[in-house]
């Protein structure tokens, strides 16, 4: 523990949490060339806005962070919780409230995901694989859109680790981290509804070509 008191201990490493989430890395890398990234592409401050908006090494340097910051704050939380073994999802949920809304650049920022699966691949690495080798492909085919796979994956993904991991705890926490992705994509999941919109990533039509032919 970094601090005795358990409450106090808990309220540092969600602050620290929170405040590491918040780096923004993909901000940095678009004013390093000179580009505005939440005024330019998606307008979304992450790495696959990075990666078409500033370049292709800039894209990847982001994502690798921003999985990084994931995947740290999983660690030290594990590390400093006391025992506490919950401790840690609540601090990837800070960083990824970080990650979403950014102190540092007036609080705008990503939509979390890869802050949330770099915490996800540390703390429970074999249902990471699950959820983007089975679950997001399958809500991808059905839907057609990046957004909405995403969100409907997160939340069947939650009752899976339900029972995985034999916590309701884990049930709380995906749902958690799935409304935040909600609240940074709301007007998209809206349009596509409304407006019937339909977005697949460039990067994921590539990954799964045979599924998106004339898509």
């Amino acid at each position: 523990m970094i601090i005795e008191n358990f409450y106090f201990n808990t309220a540092v490493i969600l602050l620290a949490s929170y405040l590491i989430g918040a780096f923004p890395s993909a901000y940095i890398a678009g004013r390093i060339k000179g580009i505005n990234i939440y005024k330019t592409g998606t307008g979304n401050i992450g790495g696959m806005n990075t990666f078409s908006s500033v370049g292709k090494i800039a894209g990847v340097l982001v994502i690798i962070t921003d999985i990084g910051k994931g995947f740290l704050i999983a660690y030290l939380a594990t590390r400093f919780s006391g025992g506490y073994p919950y401790l840690p999802l609540w601090a990837v949920a800070a960083a990824v409230a970080g990650h979403n809304w950014m102190l540092y650049i007036g609080f705008k920022g990503g939509k979390g995901v890869a802050t949330f699966l770099g915490g996800l691949f540390y703390l429970s690495p074999w249902s990471f694989l699950i959820l983007y080798l089975i679950i997001i492909p399958i809500t991808l085919v059905l839907s057609k859109d990046t957004y909405l796979a995403t969100a409907i994956g997160f939340f069947i993904f939650s009752f899976f680790m339900w029972i995985w991991e034999g916590s309701y705890l884990w049930l709380i926490f995906v749902l958690l981290i799935m409304l935040f992705y909600i609240l940074k994509c709301l007007s998209l999941l809206r349009s596509y509804f409304t407006e019937r919109r339909r977005d697949i990533s460039p990067i994921i039509k590539k990954l799964f070509k045979p599924f998106f032919r004339g898509v």
